[in-house]
């Protein structure tokens, strides 16, 4: 009898994952590496025509209030490689998804480098699957959370840019909200550390996250 395939890519992700300290949200094929203000999402997406995998890897910063977990943006674009298809041979397709999730542990270990704010404040951010204000944005609000008040004002630009060319509802107000803030770095610091506990205790809240820790300083 042939094994379920959607089993073979869980049991192999998760041999790889699961060891460095990620979590499985629910059964789903989506992992999950906590960093305090932002995730690291990672998912082993599926297709509808085909049987097997891609990868998708990218960060989802937790002062905006998403009600799903995708791969907003990065350091780079989010897909790694190329699909990942089951062809019958439960042993040669068991050891391309181990390759894949070790792919994976390579990109999870080099965003954990970003978990200081100080670290990844000066790192531009892309995704070319979403609307550009979203890398600006969090590169602006990851410079606002360093305290880096110079270098908000300088990446305030940038945001402005994205924004012309594809405008965002309620982004100009969330921007401006900012701004009037930044005179005063420690109200600024607590605003932005207030999205983040929200964000967290919501995540908390959903099945298939319930695992997810109480950060010391987020939340």
């Amino acid at each position: 009898m042939e094994e379920n395939y959607s089993t073979l890519i869980k049991q192999a992700v998760r041999a790889v994952l699961k060891p460095k300290g990620m979590f499985q949200k629910g059964s789903t094929r989506i992992w999950i590496d906590d960093n305090g203000w932002f995730f690291t999402v990672v998912e082993f997406q599926g297709s509808w025509c085909d049987r097997g995998s891609y990868l998708n890897i990218g960060m989802q910063h937790l002062w905006n209030e998403w009600e799903y977990l995708f791969t907003v943006c990065g350091t780079r674009e989010a897909r790694e490689g190329t699909w990942v298809g089951y062809k019958g041979n439960v042993e040669i397709f068991s050891q391309e998804i181990t390759s894949l999730a070790e792919t994976a542990l390579e990109r999870i270990l080099e965003y954990r480098t970003l978990a200081d704010p100080e670290t990844a404040k000066t790192i531009p951010l892309i995704s070319s699957v979403i609307a550009p204000f979203w890398p600006a944005w969090n590169q602006f609000m990851t410079a606002a959370l360093a305290g880096d008040i110079p270098l908000c004002l300088e990446l305030e630009s940038k945001v402005r840019r994205a924004l012309e060319r594809v405008p965002i509802d309620g982004a100009e107000e969330l921007l401006t909200q900012i701004l009037f803030l930044l005179d005063e770095p420690q109200k600024i610091h607590a605003y932005i550390v207030d999205k983040i506990i929200a964000q967290r205790a919501y995540w908390r809240s959903k099945p298939g996250l319930k695992r997810l820790s109480v950060h010391p300083e987020y939340g």
